[in-house]
């Protein structure tokens, strides 16, 4: 078989999925499934009451690939939808018995593999060589996403609230009043969408392609097509006779099982509302998937830039002042390059150091005084988008221990009780990545970017020299380095000393 063959299994709230993928051009070539999941009522209830379905699918799945004799596969999970330790339980019982080992994508994961996903049905239904923005509204198991592409390019993304509980609360809701369901899905959709309404302008000449919207796709897809183009009209018949269906109908009619025809209705709705928000001009359907976003990652590797708009993006949102994140970040990054002999960090904590900078100080938002751990509070319940969960609390640590002691003692510290709690794997990744942004956010102290260079060397002594170069007046960064350098001094074991040097010399 050839070499560029793949296979990719990837468990959803509603089944577990594996793809013989040829990665050359991302074509694939066979598809098995598993019978759907029960749809359960609680966190602790989801996979758990379908071991046997997913073990026994995960021998067939082994069955398969030595069939095709691929031995370079990857077995994701969707894990928005348990928590931390059904997670654990869930992978340990999936380990015993077939001897896999999943990777589980949180919220901020899947959304980065939709935005991958959308970039790709976005090249192949911009056919006319025009660069309007264009929307992906992609319909979840747990969430709702809408993402912003400009030029081709991603810009932004909102996440809704939406998952298989919320609309059994709403079904609970309608059997016991007299209202009609399509109205309280409708109202409960509208607020959740209100708030997208303050921060998307209208735009009669953009495009939305709607992903995961397995009726819609059903209806107007063509098979030998991924993605094309339907009116608002053929939309809105197709509206108009699905919520009319029973449940029943909704399965016979569109070829659905139960656990995705119950979503039926409510996304629907979702798409009728933001089309209305959107002021949309026109519309695509595609069958591209989380899977091919984790299929473009597997191929390509990851897309840094979208991750680092996403946290520009949050830092803008806070009110950051960009210039200062950047310059910092600049900083940061240059010190990380010189002294990798010294630090012994692999490529990744330099990205990892990169989006910390970025969004340090979104914390001054909500409380100056206590900024830091305000961010890391921020960024710990707002997974910045592509993150594993190590990754984004590497991120939001080094964010947290920018504090500096006062002398009052409630700032956090480096070995202090909550860094003892840390994950071990992440301790020392933290203290190293802190003490360099420490030092690298002294030198715009001021967020003047008064100084424009700097150039660093590590002497035989064992002191590293920061040389700033800047006609300016330093003190307050001067002030500040002071203050901020103890944690790199005490880390790795080197004396600091920060010198000007004019802009005019060498």
């Amino acid at each position: 078989m050839k070499k560029t063959l793949f296979g990719l299994i990837y468990m959803s709230s509603y089944k577990i999925q594996l793809n013989i993928v040829d990665l050359k051009d991302l074509t694939v070539i066979e598809q098995l499934d598993s019978p759907s999941f029960l749809q359960a009522d609680s966190k602790s209830q989801v996979f758990e009451q379908d071991m046997d379905k997913i073990c026994d699918a995960i021998e067939g799945f082994k069955e398969k690939l030595a069939e095709y004799q691929i031995k370079d596969f990857k077995f994701y999970g969707n894990e928005q939808l348990i928590d931390e330790m059904s997670a654990s339980f869930i992978a340990d019982q999936i380990k015993v018995r077939t001897g896999w080992k999943i990777e589980w994508l949180n919220g901020g994961q899947i959304v980065y593999a939709k935005v991958l996903s959308g970039m790709k049905s976005q090249a192949e239904v911009n056919d006319d060589g025009k660069d309007h923005a264009t929307y992906l509204l992609s319909l979840g198991s747990a969430m709702i996403n809408l993402s912003l592409f400009k030029n081709n390019k991603f810009e932004s993304s909102w996440s809704l609230a939406l998952g298989p509980r919320e609309i059994q609360e709403i079904n609970e809701i309608t059997n016991e009043t007299p209202n009609d369901p399509i109205y309280v899905i409708n109202d409960y959709l509208g607020a959740k969408i209100g708030h997208l309404a303050r921060q998307i302008k209208d735009n009669s000449r953009a495009a939305v392609i709607i992903q995961h919207a397995d009726a819609l796709n059903n209806t107007y897809l063509k098979k030998e097509n991924s993605a094309n183009q339907i009116t608002h009209e053929e939309f809105q018949y197709f509206y108009d006779q699905l919520i009319q269906m029973s449940l029943n109908d909704i399965m016979q009619n569109y070829d659905l099982e139960p656990a995705v025809a119950e979503h039926v209705i409510p996304n629907a709705i979702s798409i009728k509302q933001f089309l209305s928000l959107l002021n949309i001009g026109t519309i695509y359907i595609t069958d591209m998937s989380v899977v091919t976003g984790l299929l473009m990652l597997e191929k390509r590797g990851k897309d840094t830039d979208i991750m680092m708009t996403s946290a520009q993006n949050m830092a803008r949102r806070y009110l950051v002042d960009l210039h200062h994140a950047n310059a910092v970040r600049k900083f940061a990054l240059h010190i990380f390059d010189r002294l990798r002999k010294v630090h012994l960090l692999p490529k990744s904590a330099r990205e990892l150091l990169g989006w910390a900078a970025t969004v340090d100080d979104i914390g001054s938002f909500v409380n100056q005084a206590r900024r830091y751990e305000q961010s890391a509070d921020f960024i710990e319940a707002n997974e910045l988008i592509g993150m594993s969960d190590r990754e984004n609390e590497i991120v939001s640590e080094i964010c947290r221990y920018q504090t500096i002691d006062d002398g009052d003692g409630s700032a956090p510290n480096i070995g202090g009780h909550h860094y003892r709690h840390l994950n071990p794997d992440v301790q020392l990744t933290v203290a190293k990545l802190s003490a360099i942004l420490r030092i690298a956010t002294a030198l715009d102290a001021s967020h003047k970017q008064k100084i424009k260079k700097i150039v660093i060397s590590l002497k035989k002594n064992n002191e590293l020299v920061i040389r700033a170069k800047t006609n300016a007046d330093i003190t307050l960064e001067r002030w500040s380095f002071n203050k901020r350098v103890k944690l790199f001094e005490d880390v790795f074991g080197i004396k600091v000393v920060l010198k000007q040097e004019g802009m005019n010399r060498q």
